[in-house]
């Protein structure tokens, strides 16, 4: 397994969106990733990383009122926005 490319991640996963109410949570934006890695049998590079590459991508979080990290405006989509539906959503199967 290879190591991810942030930018591509970015581009094929993650859409700008002007709807207020998309939001992604940390966890939600980090599990798109983690489903994108496994669908590109890539080997996700360490959570330090991951955020300092989303940085550098223009991706900075915001704090939500109840304290937690959000990145709002945005939206995931693909096969990865998918696969991390599904595998966090086992009722929808």
């Amino acid at each position: 397994m290879e190591t991810p490319d942030y930018a591509r991640f970015v581009q094929e996963c993650i859409a700008a969106d002007t709807v207020d109410d998309h939001i992604l949570s940390e966890d939600q934006f980090y599990g798109v990733y983690l489903s994108w890695c496994a669908l590109q049998t890539q080997t996700p590079g360490p959570c330090e990383s991951f955020w300092a590459a989303m940085s550098e991508q223009g991706i900075h979080e915001r704090r939500a009122n109840d304290h937690r990290r959000i990145r709002p405006g945005l939206r995931m989509t693909g096969p990865a926005a998918l696969d991390y539906i599904l595998a966090s959503q086992p009722s929808l199967v």
